[in-house]
């Protein structure tokens, strides 16, 4: 599949994928699937049309509680607020389906355009706010490969302004960048936008605009792998100690690695999955676009989505779902294992071996070159 069949065929997988979505989420099917945004509604403030972060504590970065002010405000009545929410993610789905297809098309690679109506594209679509997120990453990406860098540090600050997770990438574009002066232009470009997103609602109500991060913060283990380690709540303050080492060691090692923005964006936000505390299944959305672009074919992809999508399908029949010896925390143990052998399948595609992740060594490539540590460069080519 070449040229603009490509792009139809992503355009029709996506809008296919989001209209099942759709039907399985909305709140008068029956049965329906449970979805964040459609319990949002029930929030005394949500439904009285109250502004996150002045009427009360919301626990999403600005651009997602915006999302949800203009579909509640616009659509009105429960339903309306659904269907409002469901067009924009479906023009957001077409977005990323389009910028997906101008990005590999720049890489040279082929896109892999039936990724978008995977289990999680199904079950995780109209969802919550994780489909405008990869949105904002594939955006600030291929703005990125396009020299576009101004254009790229505003799409990446409107990705960590709808889900934090993406901070971790702003070190693979500055990195990416090398130039110092233009490296902070960037950094700048992407700290203003935060700045103005954020200030207006420090100003309304500090204690609110706080109360969000302080929620995060506060919150457990949730489809996290390392519950199977740290199985008693009382040990959890440990176990996200332990997540932010294994993450940081991690992280490290990957921005210093030698390989294009894309491949190294992939792998930084495994890194940072494998090691949150909090690794709700739609954050899976972030990941299947890339691994579009990048033209992953492996088994591991199919049986990490699948296992994605099997944790909600089971939550609710445990009345505490997020302890270990329970399904979906197996299927976030299975999904976990199958994330780190498609990283690896990544890595070595990349052209470096598992070795290559431990920090502050010389490690030799598959070709037998050798990295220096610190050294980061990109090249072309798959």
């Amino acid at each position: 599949m070449s040229g603009k069949e490509s792009l139809f065929a992503s355009l029709g997988a996506i809008v296919s994928g989001l209209l099942l979505s759709f039907v399985v989420h909305n709140p008068i099917s029956v049965p329906n699937i449970y979805s964040d945004i459609g319990s949002f509604w029930y929030r005394g403030w949500v439904g009285s049309g109250g502004l996150p972060y002045v009427s009360e504590v919301f626990e999403y970065p600005p651009v997602s509680g915006f999302l949800l002010y203009f579909a509640r405000i616009v659509g009105g009545s429960q339903t309306g607020y659904y269907e409002v929410f469901s067009a924009m993610s479906l023009a957001a789905g077409v977005v990323l389906a389009a910028t997906c297809w101008r990005t590999a098309k720049l890489r040279g690679t082929q896109l892999r355009s039936w990724y978008f109506i995977m289990p999680s594209v199904i079950v995780y679509g109209i969802y919550n706010f994780d489909l405008f997120h990869a949105m904002f990453v594939m955006i600030s990406l291929y703005a990125l490969l396009s020299g576009r860098r101004s254009s790229s540090a505003i799409a990446l600050g409107l990705a960590v302004s709808t889900k934090l997770a993406s901070g971790v990438l702003l070190p693979v574009y500055l990195l990416e960048i090398r130039d110092w002066r233009n490296s902070a232009k960037f950094a700048a470009v992407f700290g203003g936008l935060l700045g103005v997103l954020n200030l207006p609602l420090v100003l309304a109500n500090y204690s609110n605009w706080l109360g969000t991060y302080a929620y995060i913060s506060n919150w457990g283990l949730e489809d996290a792998w390392f519950v199977w380690i740290f199985q008693d709540p009382s040990t959890w303050p440990v176990a996200k100690l332990f997540g932010f080492g294994l993450m940081g060691v991690l992280l490290l090692r990957v921005y210093t690695l030698r390989m294009d923005p894309v491949t190294k964006s992939f792998l930084a936000l495994s890194a940072y999955l494998l090691g949150t505390y909090i690794y709700t299944p739609q954050f899976n959305l972030v990941l299947i676009p890339l691994v579009a672009v990048l033209s992953v074919e492996h088994p591991s992809l199919y049986l990490w989505d699948t296992f994605n999508a099997l944790i909600i399908l089971t939550w609710f029949i445990y009345p505490d779902p997020t302890l270990a010896w329970t399904i979906p925390q197996t299927m976030a143990l299975l999904r976990a294992v199958m994330l780190l052998w498609l990283a690896v399948w990544v890595l070595n595609k990349a052209g470096w071996r598992v070795g290559s992740l431990i920090p502050f060594r010389s490690q030799k490539t598959l070709d037998g070159g050798v990295e220096v540590p610190g050294l980061s460069s990109t090249f072309s080519g798959e």
